[in-house]
């Protein structure tokens, strides 16, 4: 049995007839199920879900993680009540649209079928982050802008949810999304004048094909504060 069917099982043994639906989001939801044993975003949804099951629960969940010394580690597995579920389409609408668009059911019912995200609801929460994260980046900064060796940890933050918010940029506009970081890049950059080239160069940082000298790391920040700035006044007028 796979790790996701043990977790699974797990699953409904604890919680029985209350397991509403188990699925799959992200990246390894076009994975065939038996693929679908590292690096895997779960969510877990569960009839009146209580602080005793979560206890009763959390040794199974770490094993479904994964250890120190385990190659094929997953992200922390998202529990939620199910009216919690069904309540929270705006508060986080952008990992609903997400997960609309791409996720697999391992186990239960469709809960998702019949989630509906509003507009209004996307482009507020696409503000937000997008708000949010140059707030987090000037923090850092200020507290680092003497120290580049610290300051360039700064930019994978800046590159994993500058993707997300293109993504949702290109829902609001009713453009077709990419799997590809790239391919998205390249249809925002038919959208607005981005710097596409200081965008391909954190994500090159990223996937560590290029690194960054000192000076470098200065520009960069530079041209990330001034970039974010830019979007966020494209976002606000869409």
């Amino acid at each position: 049995m796979t790790k996701l069917g043990k977790f699974t099982e797990e699953l409904k043994n604890k919680f029985g007839q209350r397991l509403k639906s188990v699925f799959v989001y992200g990246s390894k939801a076009n994975a065939g199920v038996a693929d679908i044993d590292g690096n895997a975003d779960l969510m877990i949804i569960v009839e009146n879900l209580s602080g005793e099951d979560i206890r009763n629960i959390s040794k199974p969940a770490k094993k479904w993680m994964g250890g120190i010394f385990d190659k094929k580690k997953n992200p922390e597995p998202v529990f939620m009540g199910e009216k919690e579920w069904f309540n929270s389409a705006d508060t986080y609408a952008m990992e609903y649209a997400d997960i609309k668009e791409s996720h697999k059911i391992i186990y239960g019912e469709n809960l998702i079928c019949n989630i509906e995200v509003k507009h209004e609801d996307l482009r507020l929460k696409c503000e937000t982050e997008t708000k949010n994260l140059l707030m987090k980046f000037r923090s850092h900064y200020l507290l680092y802008a003497s120290k580049p060796s610290y300051l360039i940890k700064s930019v994978i933050p800046v590159v994993k949810t500058i993707n997300a918010i293109f993504k949702t940029v290109l829902r609001l506009k009713n453009i077709e999304v990419s799997n590809s970081a790239h391919e998205n890049l390249n249809k925002i950059a038919e959208l607005y004048t981005c710097d596409r080239a200081f965008y391909e160069k954190i994500l090159c940082f990223k996937e560590k094909y290029c690194s960054m000298s000192t000076k470098e790391t200065i520009e960069i920040a530079d041209k990330t504060v001034e970039e974010l700035n830019k979007l966020l006044d494209y976002i606000n007028n869409l």
